[in-house]
């Protein structure tokens, strides 16, 4: 475990004053910093804060671990669950009871294996008490059960949040294969299955919980569960309720682009890409997938006994045709997202191009209880934090009091700790950030105002970027793939010569020094994505780049070799 014995607080060079126009030349906020809490975090899914500031971080393989505000140089152990970690599933989603403070419940979504068939798991919606020292693993409550498929299936979710009139809501993820969409009908798409929706209950104090008024479906209706809340999702991997609107918030990771087996090539043009999401939710709905994404674009039914396709979906009438559905068959009308974007972005140029997997967080409201020292800034107000895994950005979308999105500008650059994987207020007003990484440094940080701190090592841990070689910025050869890298996310898992997440650009070069097929060869691996070069860590596929880009930034990495000679 490595936690500094010191805060370390780093200025954040924020892109873009909340008062600017869309078009305008952002200005840089001096207000804010960035204190490094805790490293040594492993697989880091979410987290919950206490009123007094302590934060309790839930790790996949199924530790809760403490991090206190009066002992910042440690993290406590409080369980370990020893959770079924195939595939997807885990120790995933934490929150404390609205009335912790009186009673020390606390809920964890965590996966456990089915015991009467090994290739199914469970995943327990559970209620524990904490200890002085501990949860007590007996004290579990298990107030809810999902049974799902440990073969070949993903998007287990598994977020929990409490709304300000106390109902849980918990984030199901559709269980379903990456590349075939058309699966989904059987879970998200089903009104009589928990998975691919957003749940919404009441917890009672015994350890069972009861059906609120205002769900998607009442309670007694046919072919339905009155738990679902929101349905038609793919994987709603955070979500939050924010607690003077009672809205829902929810970041969708959407599909590559693909379509169902069987397609003629012709018909493919005609399905959407795949696009994550953003939602905003006032209100029970159906989200669409998968049969329509994005801002209402429609998929095509198609029907997997004879492998031909049908009509395009009616948004406003959306019928689930696919045999195994044991749900309704005419769906409510699809609703639009807030935010939606993919690989190579139009819509919201805010957003930038590159990999998709969309992070909700809260929506800010300034408190006149906080501190004008540590909390953000009262412009902040009404700004939903967002942020990204794959590109590794935290940025704020501007709302107005009706919900629409005014702006979108950044907050927190890619750092060296990991990629975010869940934004929380603290009670101060200042927002805590979760960083995830497979081995044991995952790190958590906090955003607050407290002016600038400009040291060297400040700089280098929030932009942590070399420079490239001068030769290379000077060169012909090299300067267009360059370039094309820096506006990429390149940089986001590479540098020069100081390894990052993937190896660096000059051992790649050196690897291929004498390969005459590397420059195809790479240049193909940046479109296509892969893994087991270098490690079993991914490399993302850039369908957004040409293969002439793709050439380019291949012959700039290989340029490196000149400058050994």
């Amino acid at each position: 475990m490595n936690i500094g014995k010191h805060l370390l607080p780093i200025l954040l060079a924020l892109a873009g004053a909340l008062t600017a126009a869309p078009n305008a030349q952002p200005a840089a906020d001096p207000d804010l910093e960035l204190s490094l809490l805790a490293t040594g975090i492993r697989e880091g899914m979410e987290m919950s804060i206490a009123r007094d500031g302590r934060v309790f971080l839930a790790e996949r393989p199924g530790k809760v671990k403490l991090w206190h505000p009066d002992r910042p140089d440690e993290l406590t152990e409080l369980i370990d669950l020893k959770s079924d970690t195939r595939r997807e599933a885990g120790l995933m989603g934490i929150a404390l009871d609205p009335n912790f403070e009186k009673n020390n419940w606390i809920y964890l979504q965590h996966t456990v294996p089915a015991m009467d068939d090994p290739s199914v798991y469970v995943h327990h919606l559970g209620r524990f008490t904490v200890g002085e020292k501990r949860i007590d693993r007996d004290s579990e409550k298990v107030l809810l059960k999902i049974r799902a498929s440990a073969e070949k299936r993903i998007h287990e979710a598994g977020s929990i949040a409490f709304g300000p009139d106390g109902l849980l809501y918990l984030s199901v993820g559709d269980n379903q294969i990456r590349s075939e969409y058309l699966f989904s009908c059987k879970t998200s798409a089903n009104s009589n299955d928990l998975r691919g929706k957003i749940l919404r209950i009441r917890p009672t104090a015994k350890g069972g919980y009861t059906i609120p008024e205002g769900n998607l479906f009442p309670p007694g209706t046919p072919k339905t569960r009155p738990e679902i809340y929101i349905m038609g999702l793919r994987n709603p991997f955070r979500i939050h309720v924010d607690p003077q609107t009672g809205w829902l918030l929810w970041g969708e990771n959407g599909p590559p682009n693909h379509w169902a087996p069987g397609t003629p090539l012709d018909k493919q043009k005609s399905i959407p890409l795949g696009y994550d999401e953003f939602n905003l939710a006032k209100r029970a709905g159906f989200y669409g997938y998968p049969l329509v994404i994005a801002n209402q674009e429609p998929f095509t039914q198609y029907d997997p006994a004879t492998k031909k396709t049908g009509p395009v979906i009616n948004p406003k009438a959306p019928e689930n045709r696919h045999p195994e559905n044991t749900g309704i068959r005419n769906l409510p009308p699809s609703q639009p997202p807030l935010i939606w974007y993919a690989g190579l972005q139009k819509e919201f140029p805010e957003l930038g191009n590159g990999g998709e997997s969309a992070i909700a967080g809260p929506i800010y409201r300034h408190r006149q209880t906080y501190s004008a020292k540590l909390a953000l800034p009262a412009r902040y107000e009404s700004c939903w934090f967002i942020g990204e895994y794959a590109r590794g950005w935290v940025k704020a979308a501007k709302l107005d009091a009706q919900g629409t999105l005014q702006s979108i500008h950044p907050v927190l650059p890619p750092l060296r700790l990991g990629k975010p994987t869940n934004l929380k207020l603290g009670p101060q007003g200042r927002l805590h950030v979760l960083y995830y990484t497979k081995d044991d440094q995952g790190a958590l940080v906090r955003i607050e105002n407290k002016g600038a701190v400009k040291s060297a090592i400040a700089q280098a841990l929030v932009h942590g970027l070399e420079q490239p070689p001068r030769d290379v910025k000077k060169s012909p050869l090299a300067k267009r793939g360059l370039q094309l890298m820096t506006k990429s996310d390149c940089l986001n898992c590479h540098q020069w010569t100081r390894p990052l997440v993937a190896p660096t650009f000059f051992e790649i070069a050196e690897r291929y020094r004498d390969d005459k097929t590397a420059p195809k060869k790479l240049a193909d691996k940046v479109l296509q994505g892969g893994v087991g070069e270098w490690g079993q860590i991914p490399m993302a596929p850039h369908p957004q780049h040409t293969a002439k880009e793709a050439r380019a930034m291949v012959d700039t990495i290989l340029f490196l070799n000149q400058l050994k000679k």
